[in-house]
């Protein structure tokens, strides 16, 4: 159960003060608010006076009672009391809202204000900008109110539905007493059980006086709030109208400018007197460290010194504060200037351009106020920490006096951050008014947002175009005085200087390649040497193209000349091996000793060579595998070029026929499946040798001479030789022999036999 004391508080929190309220209540009920008779608030009154009257009745007498029971008695009475208590401050707190509801009956404001309205706008357009302003924030005050309202019924409907519940508990409650009473026996119990019935009967009459209570407030937030939606109403009709032609003269501009500059020189005059006072607070502070650097660190002195620093930290904050608040109004300044600009001018282009700073005006603050937010938070958790020191803790007299002025010194620094948050919010608000009077929607789609959007990208864009990278100072000779002439470089020289160069190349990539072929078809040049070439004239044009690109956009080339030594470095340990492949291709395609279409052997890579360029040539091998192999390689390594001076390569078949065949019939038969086969050469013609006797066959090998080229595999010629041997000897009757071997057994002598035991499992 939530204490009424506690609760009375929130109430008065949610409702607010009758001062507060714009409309006049009718008479609340817990109803929707109908046409009450005049007699009905009074009998309320008189109602409600009565049972307060009755409450502190039995107030004063229960107290005499609690003086005179007994110690045994004296929890039930103190129980009692303390309802007793609660119920007279809620019979209280329904007569101060019934005297609220006839001071907002009495009391007509909004009447006032409405009249007031009438009159600043019931004549022609157009109308005071700065009269609309102020209507617009009547309009932010009704709306705030409203939005505050709805919380506080919501808050009080939750209230009340624990009320209903709580009295619901108390009427059992009293219904459980009663029979308790009724069943009870003796005197000490009926008296017991009498005096629960009594309490019980009090927690069910103060949970009905609260209920009640709660009623009383959401009648008046009902009215209150049906009140301000009328006027509410009001306010965006009479806004709907006068909006479109509203004006800002110029006396209003510069009555609003005027103002503005006083406000700078206020806080000009502040900054200089904090500044004053910091003078001093630092001349104090260095004798003060003086004196302790003399004497020795007293606590005395320690703590002055604290409070010393947390005051200088304080007006540092200060001083910050006030120079953002300075630049705020400034911004007011300008953003003041540029409604008069959007409102007196019926251009598009330079409405748009008044909409984008307005913009941009608006990102900037809120920007800041995510800042001055952070700043403000940590100012605040650090006050808090002080307070709870502060009464966290017994002190001294002078400890105490020190922890006060740190937590004042602390108070002054929320203060600083809340005084920038009000001024930087309601510029927010008016910037984003003025956006709206303008036609910039923020989030919707209309036509004017989508022009603020290209006009903002224009604007970025030109921007990032215009961004100047670095600046180069370039030395000139102008009748014999040395004159420093410096160019920017910007982000749209670059992006223009790359562009540039990407065409000149492209150009000049398609006129080599035609170039190339004009070579070749008509000048007969080698095709490696026409592209070498190429490739080389086109390295010398891109040099001389990134020249004339940087005197087109005047940067010298001196702009360079404090990355030489890096680049020195970076090129002798970076590209050493780039350049020394592309060396050795340039060698090798001048000294032609490795060209395309020659079958190499390097290392483990036996192929023909398919391209030869500058870093790295392509060998692909006779099993279709295609290797990059470094120009270097070529020279650093042994390279068997089978077709360099001559494509004849000689092959070998070895054949071995047996033992006690005619071996010169097998010769000649051997030399005719050569000389009949069409890829072997005639000139040397082939021959065979009879080179060894083997083992198990006479070694016969044939040696013939065969042109290597594109139409040519080796082991395919071989493959058909020895198809043609084969089937030709054994025509002859010559056999291949496999491998034998002769076994002889020695029967001389008997053989031996032994008998051995067998093994014991």
């Amino acid at each position: 159960m939530i204490a009424w004391r506690a609760l009375l508080p929130l109430i008065a929190l949610l409702l607010g003060s009758p001062v507060d309220a714009q409309l006049p209540l009718p008479k609340t009920g817990s109803k929707p608010p109908v046409a009450a008779t005049p007699a009905e608030p009074v009998d309320l009154r008189a109602r409600a006076e009565e049972q307060l009257a009755e409450a502190r009745r039995r107030q004063d007498a229960g107290r005499t009672q609690e003086a005179a029971a007994s110690e045994g008695q004296a929890l039930a009475v103190s129980d009692r009391q303390r309802l007793l208590d609660r119920l007279v401050i809620a019979y209280s707190e329904q007569l101060k809202l019934l005297d609220e509801v006839e001071s907002i009956a009495r009391s007509r404001p909004e009447d006032t204000r409405k009249q007031v309205l009438a009159a600043d706008f019931a004549g022609p357009p157009p109308y005071s900008a700065m009269r609309v302003d102020v209507l617009r924030d009547e309009h932010d005050a009704t709306r705030q109110r409203l939005q505050r309202l709805t919380s506080t019924e919501r808050a009080l409907e939750t209230m009340k539905l624990g009320r209903i519940d709580e009295q619901r508990r108390a009427s059992e409650a009293v219904r459980l007493a009663e029979d308790r009473l009724a069943r009870a026996r003796g005197k000490e119990e009926i008296d017991k059980e009498r005096q629960n019935g009594e309490v019980a009967a009090l927690r069910r009459q103060l949970a009905e006086a609260e209920l009640a209570t709660l009623g009383l407030g959401l009648d008046r937030v009902a009215v209150e709030r049906k009140g301000l939606q009328t006027f509410n109403a009001e306010i965006e009709s009479v806004l709907a109208r006068v909006l479109p032609e509203q004006w800002l003269s110029k006396e209003e501009l510069e009555q609003q400018q005027a103002a503005l500059r006083r406000e700078l020189g206020k806080l000009t005059a502040e900054s200089d007197t904090i500044t004053a006072a910091n003078v001093r607070r630092l001349a104090e502070r260095e004798r003060l460290a003086r004196q302790v650097a003399r004497i020795g660190n007293s606590a005395a002195d320690a703590r002055r010194l604290q409070v010393l620093d947390a005051r200088l930290e304080t007006e540092r904050v200060r001083l910050m504060n006030l120079s953002w608040l300075q630049v705020v109004i400034q911004a007011a300044s300008d953003a003041w200037a540029q409604r008069y600009v959007g409102l007196h001018s019926a251009d598009a282009t330079t409405r748009q351009e008044v909409i984008g700073w307005l913009s941009r005006t608006r990102d900037e603050l809120a920007g800041r106020q995510q800042i001055i937010d952070e700043l403000q938070r940590a100012a605040r958790v650090e006050a808090k920490e002080q307070e709870l020191r502060r009464d966290g803790s017994a002190l001294d007299a002078d400890a105490a006096a020190r922890n006060a002025e740190l937590l004042a010194t602390l108070n002054e620094r929320v203060l600083a951050y809340e005084r920038v948050d009000r001024l930087s919010t309601r510029l927010q608000r008016q910037v984003e008014r003025w956006l709206e009077d303008f036609g910039f929607q923020g989030r919707s789609a209309s036509s004017a947002d989508w022009k603020l959007a290209a006009l903002q990208l224009g604007e970025a864009l030109k921007g990032l175009w215009n961004f100047e990278m670095f600046v180069v100072e370039d030395s000139t000779i102008i009748e014999g005085k040395a004159v420093t002439v410096s160019h920017g470089v910007t982000v749209g020289k670059s992006i223009g200087g790359l562009l540039l160069f990407a065409l000149g190349y492209g150009l000049f990539a398609v006129l080599s390649r035609r170039l190339q072929r004009v070579m070749v078809q008509r000048f007969h040049v080698d095709e490696q040497m026409a592209s070498v070439m190429r490739r080389w004239a086109m390295i010398a044009l891109g040099i001389l193209l990134v020249i004339f690109i940087l005197n087109l956009a005047r940067i010298p080339l001196t702009v360079f000349a404090f990355m030489g030594g890096a680049l020195a470095i970076g090129i002798g340990f970076g590209t050493q091996t780039i350049i020394k492949n592309v060396i050795s291709g340039i060698i090798i395609l001048f000294e032609r000793k490795i060209r395309v279409g020659d079958i190499i052997a390097l290392g483990g890579t036996t192929g023909h060579v398919v391209a030869v360029d500058l870093r790295a040539s392509t060998v692909r091998g006779f099993d279709g595998v295609e290797a990059l192999v470094p120009n270097s390689s070529f020279l650093e390594n042994q390279v068997v070029n089978w077709t360099y001076s001559n494509p004849r390569i000689r092959r070998e078949v070895r054949v071995g026929i047996a033992y006690g065949a005619p071996v010169h019939q097998a010769a000649e038969i051997i030399t005719g499946c050569a000389t009949d086969h069409g890829q072997v050469l005639k000139n040397p013609p082939p021959e065979v040798f009879f080179e060894d006797f083997g083992d198990s066959s006479l070694l016969m090998v044939l040696v013939y001479w065969v042109e290597l080229g594109a139409n040519l595999v080796a082991r395919r010629v071989d493959s058909d030789l020895r198809h043609a041997i084969e089937k030709r000897l054994a025509a002859a009757g010559i056999a291949i022999p496999f491998p034998q071997r002769d076994v002889r057994l020695d029967t001389s002598q008997p053989l031996a036999v032994r008998l051995t035991p067998a093994a014991e499992g």
